[in-house]
């Protein structure tokens, strides 16, 4: 089926064909693009024009040493690991009306509007395109310590601070819910609360907060999750957590950590980082030793893909297949802990238009954005936005950040486990208020978060 590729796909194709090969003509260029993509409805016009505007036309590998080139510099290539980045595709997964999943060579797996949507139609600015709960709901570390004392719901870790009538408790041990619904929601709970594996559960939850690593304990609840989910398996239910989670995007954690400048740095930080993964692994595999023990890489996948997927600390699953973009075409916003993720049209979308989110702070500038980027998922941005911003141009966009998209960043506990870091970055932390609901997201090795105001 034909498409009518986005400027943005093209110049991310174009990009990526230009690191191999930097003097590709420009007929030389568009065949390839039509070899690689049979299906884009591009000319040769078009193709010039979309060079023009990125000033893309006399583009060079050799020219990679000052951060005003389309390509990206030595000292940052080395970093990327966006390749190395493995995604399945899930069948029969179920998506809202007008909207499809797409697999590309530049781009991976992503979202976009469908290519059925006839081209006189369009998607409307503020559509909420599709909810959805969580696919795995998990608690932070910080309230860990309150569920088991029921202080805490057991489900959505809302803590309890009143005998409301609608608390429901536990018969076998001293866990609580808000609600009979997070109660019924609750399907871990009997496991790891008063199963055959109630100590071992509580060492990993031990071991998590007191090396104030989230990503450990997120990856193990998430396990956790599909590996009872697969024992108690509903049926009628179309797909597993177990289905959701391999189909996730996995970095092994070792692979990514390298991209953090701190790392070539600090020579003693690989040693302390591998001692920490491997004291992480043992207390995780006493607890799957009668179940399914995961292998040591797949462990690091795990680590990695918590780290690049969840959002606010849990794990949504159509929400996670949305790229970035510094000019996102989707407002993603969390409308509660159970009631999940609401994702809206910032402008008009059209047929074959990629939805994309952002995954760092709009208001910095770009060399920010493309660090993080960098760090966080492996990737060098060559979004428009940051094209123009890197050639000097001023930010004009439709689609330029109001009032409610304002963000800030907020440095919590590390993914690596290391204290001493985390109260070096104390000082310059900005306190939030606690009246402002926001959403996060894990972006770095040391579970840094994007906080976006809703």
């Amino acid at each position: 089926m034909e498409k009518n590729p986005t400027e943005y796909e093209v110049v991310q194709f174009v990009l990526d064909i230009k690191k191999s090969e930097p003097e590709l003509g420009i007929a030389k260029l568009h065949a390839r693009i039509k070899s690689e993509e049979p299906t884009w409805v591009l000319s040769i016009n078009r193709l010039k024009a979309i060079l023009r505007s990125h000033s893309l036309k006399h583009t060079s590998s050799t020219a990679t040493s000052n951060d005003d080139d389309a390509t990206i510099a030595e000292e940052f290539r080395d970093r990327l690991y966006v390749s190395q980045t493995v995604s399945s595709p899930i069948a029969d997964l179920s998506l809202p009306p007008a909207i499809e999943v797409f697999n590309s060579q530049s781009r991976g797996k992503g979202l976009q509007v469908s290519s059925k949507l006839p081209k006189t139609e369009s998607i409307p600015e503020g559509t909420v395109l599709w909810t959805e709960p969580a696919l795995v709901l998990i608690p932070p570390i910080s309230l860990v310590g309150l569920i088991p004392t029921g202080k805490a719901c057991s489900y959505c870790s809302r803590p309890l601070v009143s005998m409301s009538s609608l608390i429901a408790s536990c018969s076998t041990c001293s866990g609580r819910w808000c609600s009979s619904r997070c109660r019924k929601m609750d399907k871990l709970h009997k496991h790891i609360r008063h199963g055959k594996y109630t100590s071992e559960w509580s060492a990993i939850e031990q071991f998590a907060v007191e090396n104030e690593w989230s990503a450990f304990y997120q990856y193990a609840y998430t396990l956790a999750a599909a590996t009872f989910d697969d024992q108690d398996e509903d049926p009628s239910s179309k797909h597993t957590i177990r289905e959701g989670v391999d189909g996730l995007a996995k970095i092994r954690q070792d692979i990514r950590q390298k991209a953090d400048p701190q790392y070539e740095k600090d020579l003693f930080l690989g040693e302390q980082l591998e001692i920490l993964w491997q004291e992480g692994y043992k207390v995780l595999c006493k607890f799957f030793s009668h179940l399914s023990t995961p292998s040591y890489e797949e462990y690091l996948s795990g680590i990695g893909m918590v780290n690049i997927n969840n959002l606010d600390g849990s794990i949504y699953l159509l929400q996670s297949h949305l790229n970035h973009s510094c000019e996102p075409s989707v407002d993603v916003k969390i409308v509660g802990r159970t009631a999940g993720v609401k994702i809206t049209a910032k402008r008009q979308l059209r047929a074959d238009e990629e939805l994309t989110t952002t995954y760092v702070d709009l208001k910095k500038d770009v060399t920010f954005r493309r660090q993080k980027l960098l760090e966080g998922w492996g990737f060098w941005c060559t979004c428009p936005r940051c094209m123009r911003e890197q050639h000097g141009k001023l930010y004009a966009s439709p689609t330029e950040p109001s009032s409610k998209d304002n963000v800030c960043t907020k440095p919590t506990a590390d993914a690596d486990g290391s204290k001493k870091k985390k109260k070096a970055k104390g000082k310059s932390k900005k306190k939030i208020s606690e009246s402002v609901r926001v959403r996060k997201k894990s972006v770095t090795f040391d579970d840094n978060v994007v906080q976006i105001e809703i």
